[in-house]
């Protein structure tokens, strides 16, 4: 506002937590306008301040702009990072829909709390990095480090551990744990591959429980088993991870990585001295999930057709 004598100026309130949560909320709302007071330092509709917003315009700003064309690319850009096959495929159906999109988009995530919790989680990312532009722009003063893309996935697992429980009782889940072993060993019976015998004996071995062995089971609050990890531990030795599996319509959410946390804490409670965790064929990648810390390669199986090696020799 500008006075004959004086002139004031305004700034931006804190952005904290509450008010993030209040601007999203906001730009959510399609129904209403609302600006920032900025003398009072809070959100007011339009429709109430409108004569105020006339004699004094510095005083209002407007909030950042959601239009339905945002939430719209935001989800298809949720649908492109969702490792999960099942989900991805669905969303992606329902993306090219046309009519009634918003609303089959959020009954699809809704059917599991696990996709809804990295849906919302998402989202709000993608809103707070808009909110954060508009600081920028009329806050000269306002410097805020970026959401850094590093970090991300541990966000994610964050959000997923109030979707899953943890179990080592291996009698309350015999049915489902003879389900998933049967699930881990079928992701290789249908392999043309000539080493597919030796492999899916090392398999099956690795499922066998015997002294020593422990199973963690992630389960849903509606009891249904997501996957699993067995592992051996003696007193004194690394604990080996030796068998996994996630089931299908749970894959590509960070469950491995969440359960092999549990294993690791678990191991070293007991007094293990490191984890030695075993891949085959197409778990190699998981390897990745380990580049932030310091590992040693101690065993690593490779295959070769005989006629290439003896064509190299010619």
């Amino acid at each position: 506002m500008i006075d004959n004598e004086q002139t004031i100026y305004y700034n931006l309130p804190p952005l904290n937590d509450e008010f993030m949560f209040q601007i999203i909320f906001c730009m959510e709302d399609q129904g209403n306008e609302y600006l920032l007071d900025l003398e009072k330092q809070i959100i007011v509709e339009h429709v109430f301040v409108q004569e105020r917003e006339q004699a004094d315009e510095q005083r209002f700003l407007s909030l950042p702009e959601w239009l339905p064309s945002d939430g719209y690319h935001t989800m298809e850009k949720f649908v492109a990072t969702l490792r999960n096959p099942v989900f991805r495929e669905r969303l992606r159906e329902v993306l090219q829909a046309g009519r009634g999109v918003f609303r089959q988009f959020k009954n699809v995530v809704h059917e599991m709390p696990a996709v809804e919790r990295l849906w919302f989680h998402f989202k709000d990312r993608e809103m707070q990095k808009r909110i954060y532009e508009w600081y920028e722009l009329y806050d000269a003063a306002f410097t805020f480090s970026r959401l850094p893309g590093e970090g991300m996935e541990d966000e994610n697992l964050d959000a997923l551990k109030e979707d899953f429980e943890f179990s080592d009782k291996i009698a309350e889940y015999p049915e489902q744990f003879e389900q998933l072993k049967q699930e881990g060993i079928a992701l290789y019976q249908n392999t043309g591959a000539p080493y597919r015998t030796y492999l899916i004996d090392d398999i099956e071995k690795a499922w066998t429980i015997g002294e020593g062995d422990h199973v963690l089971f992630a389960v849903t609050p509606e009891h249904e088993v997501a996957g699993c990890i067995v592992w051996h531990y003696e007193m004194g030795s690394p604990a080996v991870i030796r068998a996994y599996c996630i089931r299908k319509s749970f894959r590509g959410l960070g469950l491995f990585h969440l359960l092999f946390d549990r294993v690791c804490d678990r191991s070293h409670t007991m007094g293990s001295t490191g984890v030695i965790l075993e891949l085959w064929n197409d778990f190699i990648p998981l390897e990745a999930m380990l580049k932030e810390i310091s590992v040693k390669s101690i065993k690593k199986s490779v295959f070769f057709e005989n006629s290439s090696w003896l064509d190299s020799k010619l």
